[in-house]
Order: structure tokens, then sequence, then C-alpha cells
């Protein structure tokens, strides 16, 4: 099994377990033989370039991204916050339909994408704050916001305190997106981990997981279940191990050799080239603030910092 299924049963006199689990599997995802750091990829030029450039240009994206925008229901002229806004999937669209957008956004490759997405749009007044939302402070973000969002940005350690801090800089609603079942990428990793590094593979805690801390905290939230993302496709079996040669972190003729083999027994083809089977979904979390508690004080970092 590829999942990483949360305990049935929480320890009773532990308030944070769930936070701690959250933590636990993040740590192990850092440490996992071979795995690279989330920031660590989105640094890589050429990674970006691949994967945005590609999934900007195909049909699904961009119902994807229709279908998010609508999801979020946030009104013309109310201020957003994005956190990991990418290249601007999301903090560029609400920016046309007139929100004033603050987004934030660590990678630099990142930034130049979205200052180009914002350009090609016709908008210039996105504000976009280069750091982690890990080492921002209340002064620095400038709120409050009338909603806030992290779509597949949760790379945080302790989501306690990231959580917590969203909660104090909004006044109105919270929008998460998150894996609900392990993404494509995932699954090929659970699959060849082994042979490429000798290790089991430790993948992302899912969003089953993430609803489950929000009520540890006291967070009632709703949860609806994207619609299943179509397979990817690609033209030929050389692009597809481009691709995962850089998502796998292989460096090596065998580890290529691998790739291939198992790339030629299980890719589909398709009537425009090859595509991995199976889908994965995502889950839209979202809550209203004034209905939940602000954090308790042992969510929060110290260091003036929330």
């Amino acid at each position: 099994m590829f999942t990483n299924p949360v305990p049935d049963i929480c320890p009773p006199l532990n308030p944070r377990y769930l936070r701690e689990y959250w933590e636990q599997k993040k740590r192990e995802r850092s440490v996992n033989s071979g795995v690279v750091s989330s920031a660590q990829y989105w640094s890589n030029v050429s990674t970006v370039r691949e994967v945005y450039q590609k999934q900007r240009a195909s049909d699904t994206w961009s119902r994807k991204v229709q279908s998010q925008i609508e999801e979020l229901k946030i009104l013309s002229g109310s201020q957003v916050l994005d956190i990991g806004a990418g290249t601007g999937t999301l903090a560029v669209s609400l920016a046309t339909r007139g929100c004033r957008v603050t987004a934030i956004e660590p990678s630099l490759p990142m930034r130049e994408g979205f200052l180009a997405n914002e350009r090609e749009a016709g908008v210039s007044d996105i504000r976009i704050i280069p750091q982690r939302w890990e080492d921002i402070s209340e002064q620095e973000l400038g709120g409050p916001f009338d909603a806030v969002i992290a779509s597949y940005s949760l790379t945080m350690t302790d989501i306690g305190a990231a959580i917590a801090k969203m909660q104090a800089c909004c006044t109105g609603t919270v929008h998460l997106f998150w894996f609900l079942t392990p993404p494509s990428w995932a699954r090929v990793s659970y699959a060849l981990w082994p042979k490429l590094h000798g290790a089991n593979y430790t993948g992302e805690p899912l969003a089953d997981c993430l609803w489950q801390v929000l009520n540890e905290m006291g967070i009632r939230a709703n949860l609806t279940a994207e619609h299943p993302k179509s397979p990817t496709r690609y033209a030929l079996i050389d692009d597809v191990v481009a691709e995962y040669r850089q998502r796998l972190n292989c460096s090596t003729a065998k580890q290529d050799a691998c790739l291939l083999e198992w790339f030629e027994k299980n890719l589909v083809r398709s009537a425009d080239g090859y595509e991995l089977p199976g889908n994965s979904r995502g889950a839209h979390i979202w809550w209203n603030v004034t209905d939940s508690p602000q954090g308790s004080a042992r969510d929060k970092p110290s260091g003036g910092k929330y």
C-alpha cells in the first residue's frame, strides 16, 4: 500500500497527537534517502519551466484552475493572501477578477514565472513576499485578509503553528487544497524508490490527516473532494523518463535504465502518446475564522511572530 493512514485511535492524554503525527511524517520524509526537499526541487529553473509550461498548456489545467476559483467564492475587491503562490495560478486569476492580492513565494524561479504570468494577464499590483510562510511576521504581512489560501503548498513541518498564523491574519475564510489520495508522482515513487535509492519511500500526510489536525485545534472545517485529476499525457516515453529523473532525484545510468524499464511496462498507450494509469484526487478544506478559535499559545511560534 502507498497510503499513510492516520491511526483510528488517538491517545486521549495528548491533545497535540495529530499535529505531532503530521510533523513526524514530514521529518521522516525529509530524511528519506534520496528525497529532495520541496524548496530545492522548486528552486530548479528547468523543473519549474518543464512542469508549469506543460501544465499551463493543457485543457485539464485550465479546467482545474477555473474549478478552484469557483470553489473559493471570493468576491471582487477582497483582500487575499496566497501562501506558496507558485507561478501565480490562483493569485493572478483572482487579481484579474478585482481582488487585492498578496502572494507568498520563496522560490526565485517561481517568482520569475509569476511575474511573466502577471504581465501576460495585464495586472501589475500584486504584492509578492519572497519568504517562507514560517519566517514571515504579522507586521510584514500587512493584513488582515478577507481570504487566505494555501493551494498544495503545505510544506510546513509545524502545521499547528502554520494554521494558527493563517487564522490570526484572516477575518474571513481560510482555504487549504491538499492531496486526498497520493498524486501520480507519489505512486511512482512508492513503486520505484527501493530500487532507485535502496529505501522505502515516505509520502506526504494526506487530507484526512489535515482535516483531523483542524478538528484537534477546535476548527470545524468543511471538506470537498475535487474531481479526479486526469492522467498526465506524454508524447514519448523519453519525456516521462526526463520528468521523473528530476522528480525522483536520479543521477546515474543505472537509475535511468530502471526508470525506462518501469515506464515501458506501466505506461498506457493513448491516441496521442502515453499516460500513467490511475487517477488522483485533491481536497478543498475551508472554514470561516469567526466560527473557529484563534489557536492556542502552544501552536504559535516564539520570537515575536504570532
